[in-house]
């Protein structure tokens, strides 16, 4: 009896079938892999942080988009934003491309012989309620300029967020390193969002307290839009970068300080672009 064709395939025809499905699976594991790729590269030059994300959110998804891109006639896309996002890391990694405009951000006004008030602003808080580094290093700078006799009372704003159902600050933290440099003038604001939010807390702080001058601390490339904004809401303001610890900002010799700058520089400016559209600069 002749073979029904509609029940067996020729074995050359099986083995194509074969070919293609394998062929598929290796295009769809490529474009995995550059999937995530893309993604770490943008996580690397602070991408995800102009859109309040963390590094991690969103290597999965991309990771996934890449794969079903990979099978489709779409996939040369794929290969240039990988090699696109790779070469700007590079770029800006390894030349001084971005190195003055990211300085630009960053004011620096002469100390007055003295003010009111050295105002603190914070930096986010960690799920086990201590500062982050950017967060210290601001702390520190205020309590060494209140120990040097710039101004009797430090204030410091407050942060908080939902770590398993639960509220958490870092507001220990700070009154801790405090006590631990001597300075028992501290007051804080109520949990602020923003900067802005935290300017108009302030503001209310200093028009009650007759304050007439503050000296602001924050971190060097955060000053300029943090001044700006104080200074909006009727504050005179002089304003002091934080030494800063996880980024060489006075060289900028190595690609990952270099990288760090250019992430602050674009979250900086998105930010001072949204301030100025709400009208808050």
């Amino acid at each position: 009896m002749t073979p029904d064709s509609t029940i067996y395939e020729p074995a050359s025809s099986q083995t194509s079938n074969n070919r293609g499905r394998h062929s598929r699976w290796v295009r769809a594991c490529a474009g995995l892999a550059l999937g995530g790729s893309v993604w770490m590269s943008l996580a690397l030059l602070g991408v995800p942080n102009v859109f309040h994300m963390t590094r991690m959110t969103g290597i999965i998804p991309f990771a996934v988009a890449g794969a079903l891109v990979a099978t489709t006639r779409f996939s040369r896309v794929l290969v240039l934003a990988a090699a696109a996002t790779f070469v700007a890391l590079i770029t800006i990694a390894y030349t001084p491309l971005f190195i003055a405009p990211a300085r630009s951000f960053i004011r620096a006004d002469p100390l007055p012989p003295s003010a009111d008030a050295v105002v603190v602003l914070s930096a986010g808080v960690t799920p086990d309620g201590f500062l982050h580094q950017q967060g210290l290093d601001r702390l520190l700078k205020g309590l060494a300029l209140v120990r040097r006799g710039v101004a009797p009372t430090l204030l410091v704003t407050r942060e908080e967020r939902n770590v398993n159902d639960k509220k958490v600050t870092a507001a220990a933290d700070q009154d801790s390193l405090a006590a631990l440099a001597g300075v028992a003038n501290i007051i804080s604001t109520p949990l602020e969002a923003s900067t802005h939010d935290e300017a108009l807390a302030v503001k209310k702080i200093a028009v009650k307290a007759g304050w007439k001058r503050i000296v602001l601390v924050t971190s060097p490339f955060h000053t300029r839009r943090a001044c700006a904004t104080f200074e909006h809401v009727g504050m005179t303001v002089s304003c002091t970068p934080s030494d800063s610890r996880d980024i060489a900002i006075r060289s900028l010799d190595f690609p990952d300080d270099r990288i760090g700058a250019f992430s602050m520089l674009i979250y900086e400016l998105a930010a001072t672009l949204q301030y100025r559209r709400l009208g808050w600069l």
